[in-house]
């Protein structure tokens, strides 16, 4: 049985070969089909998705979108697919045997961080640092700028390389004085988990955080790297979702440094 997890993304499918861009437009379902040959059940529903406040729902059966019938998750994917941010596609679903047909916007990934998260006090987080061995929480870094990326170790090929262009960047601004901003990478796990991500040179520091909190600042999705930009004062200015290996990967990341290095002037005045 194939089983697609994290949200439905616009432009990216496994097994897709080529690039896939850093913020495409998407529903905000994981999925799954109920035999090889579908149906395509809903699996769940990410919060603040077009999907959410479209009132879709766990065990949904998808049907059809904009009338187009939709056999398998695959072909739920490829209808999606050619529709951009923003656009409003009618959905088919059934539900405890009836059919129903709801309106659902296709919105990006970082519109919904931004919504969620911008302009909002960091919460208090107890991430467990992996090289010391000691407990992060970001709302507590006063006077200091952090850009904090949250990735899937597990899944997110080509990540050790943008960490290692942060790592990198954060060198360069160390050596202009000042505050330069505090580079941190986060992943799912617990503390016994320490031991064996110790090797994985990302060439920056290395957190672990619980389920919970990691999907509450960010949009999961195992094929990007979820990046904020905190303030010295505890406050979220920048959010982006970058895909390692995108079309766009290296205009994202010039734009994720450019808004920390605005973050750490203002902390500097």
């Amino acid at each position: 049985m194939r089983f697609a997890l994290g949200v439905l993304m616009v432009l990216a499918t496994a097994g897709v070969a080529h690039a896939k861009p850093s913020n495409p437009a998407f529903l905000g379902i994981g999925m799954q089909d109920v035999r090889q040959t579908g149906p395509c059940m809903i699996t769940e529903v990410t919060r603040g998705s077009g999907a959410k406040a479209a009132g879709l729902r766990k065990g949904d059966m998808l049907t059809a979108i904009d009338g187009v019938p939709v056999p398998g998750c695959d072909a739920v994917l490829r209808v999606v697919q050619g529709h951009q941010s923003g656009d409003t596609v009618l959905i088919a679903v059934v539900r405890m045997d009836k059919l129903l047909t709801v309106k659902a916007d296709l919105v990006s990934r970082d519109e919904i961080l931004r919504r969620r998260l911008v302009g909002q006090p960091i919460v208090a987080t107890e991430l467990f640092g992996v090289d010391d061995q000691r407990s992060v929480d970001l709302s507590a870094l006063r006077g200091k700028t952090a850009i904090v990326g949250w990735f899937d170790v597990r899944r997110c090929d080509g990540c050790t390389a943008v960490f290692g262009k942060l790592a990198d960047w954060s060198r360069a601004q160390a050596g202009k004085g000042g505050f330069p901003p505090m580079p941190l990478a986060v992943t799912l796990g617990q503390r016994d988990q320490a031991k064996q991500l110790t090797p994985l040179g990302l060439d920056v520091p290395l957190a672990l955080a619980d389920p919970q909190l990691y999907e509450e600042l960010t949009v999961p999705d195992g094929e990007r790297i979820n990046f904020m930009v905190i303030d010295c004062r505890g406050v979220v200015q920048y959010v982006a979702p970058i895909a390692p290996n995108g079309d766009d990967t290296e205009a994202a990341i010039d734009e994720l440094f450019a808004a920390a290095e605005q973050a750490s002037r203002r902390s500097m005045k």
